[in-house]
């Protein structure tokens, strides 16, 4: 990941710890409370309340829902992403070029690679902006479920949303669909797959090792309405990647090589 890329997530991180530390875990949502309640912790609560009004009285329905609306928010995103690859996708021919000329020398075929995506308007960080934008509403559903009474006693299948799974099964779900959904991104995406920036693709590779053994870390404490929405976005995710590639019409880069 660019230096840049890097600073941009610490210091989001940094921000977000910043806004909540805080905020009252006790006192219930409510716009009155500022800005972060006003504009994440209360209408999220009150998406949930409502859906789990209309969906059979489901909490784990009504997460189900939201984190649909959500991935319809961030699909523009998505879409950009998914334009950005077909655009790469056309640099395939220079690209091999300049695999065969710096084959020895990994440091200057990526900058070589990055310069030609620069020069074309190709963002190969274009992923990492979901994942951001993500963060806020991640707080923000952690908050609605510890602070709304109604949520935090929910019931879902053997889980209850406002305490960690005891059956530790969620957890294992989500590193396994975060597993999945990293995967499927590496797979469907041909700036990894052209081998044309292997310190890119050495950190994908890293993360898939790392990062679901890190959520299901993460998750093991977790309320379970947070894992829960965990998996459901990471298998969301996998299957928006597919249909948009798809949609777009982006071809494997054996068949773009060959054309």
């Amino acid at each position: 990941m660019p230096r840049h890329s890097r600073w941009t997530l610490i210091l989001s991180l940094v921000f977000l710890i910043f806004l909540l530390s805080g905020c009252d875990m006790n006192a219930a949502p409510d716009p009155r409370n500022g800005f972060w309640d006003a504009f994440f912790v209360y209408p999220i609560t009150l998406l949930i309340e409502w859906f789990h009004s209309v969906l059979w009285h489901s909490y784990g329905l009504a997460i189900l829902a939201v984190t649909i609306i959500i991935r319809l928010l961030l699909l523009p995103l998505a879409i950009k992403q998914t334009k950005s690859m077909a655009e790469a996708q056309k640099l395939q021919p220079e690209i091999m070029k300049i695999r065969e000329k710096y084959k020895k020398d990994p440091q200057k075929m990526n900058e070589a690679v990055m310069k030609l995506y620069q020069e074309n308007d190709v963002n190969p960080m274009a992923g990492c902006l979901p994942t951001l934008v993500q963060l806020p509403i991640l707080f923000g559903l952690y908050h609605a479920v510890l602070r709304d009474p109604n949520i935090k006693a929910g019931k879902f299948l053997w889980l209850s949303l406002g305490s960690a799974d005891h059956l530790f099964i969620l957890p294992i779900l989500a590193g396994l669909s975060q597993f999945f959904s990293l995967y499927v991104t590496y797979k469907v995406n041909p700036m990894y797959q052209n081998g044309a920036m292997p310190q890119s693709v050495s950190q994908m590779k890293m993360m898939m090792v790392i990062m679901p053994f890190f959520i299901a870390f993460i998750a093991w404490n977790l309320p379970s309405a947070l894992p829960l929405y965990w998996v459901y976005t990471n298998l969301m995710t996998a299957l928006q990647a597919v249909l948009l590639r798809n949609y777009y019409h982006i071809p494997n880069v054996e068949e773009a090589s060959s054309k």
